[in-house]
């Protein structure tokens, strides 16, 4: 199974880590947001319904975008405050990440952040087949996709 990073504890954020628990596509689930409380609270939230829903993902929440380290896919969603993440505060959190990315998969998950990943592929090193933006709507697709690469299975074998 896969460790997720998610940057933003925005709705977009919050809302695929509790998908990623719920359908335990994920071993843990790291909710990070310099509004640290909100991705805290959003987390034990999550980790609550575990029992009832019921699933074993571990989801943790924070403010240190060091707890991407050992992620095996990075997700770049909305922050609680401050909402998608634009081209000149990307591009340095890309930069941050782009030190120990070697064999990570980085996806923006935002609408519009198109610019955010030519210039993240251009500007802050990452490999074209590493750095990868999709609409909201794809998001699940992309995941499926990575899913399954990992499990060197198909993505229609994984829901």
């Amino acid at each position: 199974m896969i460790d997720v990073a998610i940057i933003g504890a925005g709705e977009l954020g919050g809302l695929l880590a509790s998908l990623l628990a719920s359908r335990e596509i994920a071993r843990t689930v790291h909710l990070i947001d310099d509004a640290g409380q909100v991705a805290a609270g959003k987390a034990l939230d999550i980790m609550q319904a575990g029992p009832i829903a019921p699933f074993t993902t571990r989801v943790s929440g924070g403010t240190d975008v060091s707890m991407t380290a050992g992620a095996t896919v990075t997700v770049l969603a909305d922050r609680a405050a401050g909402g998608e993440w634009q081209t000149g505060e990307g591009l340095l959190l890309l930069k941050r990440l782009a030190f120990g990315a070697s064999g990570r998969l980085v996806l923006c998950a935002g609408a519009g952040q198109r610019e955010l990943v030519e210039r993240g592929v251009r500007d802050a090193g990452f490999s074209r087949l590493r750095l990868f933006g999709t609409a909201p709507e794809a998001l699940v697709s992309a995941l499926r996709a990575m899913v399954a690469l990992e499990t060197s299975g198909s993505p229609q074998d994984v829901a």
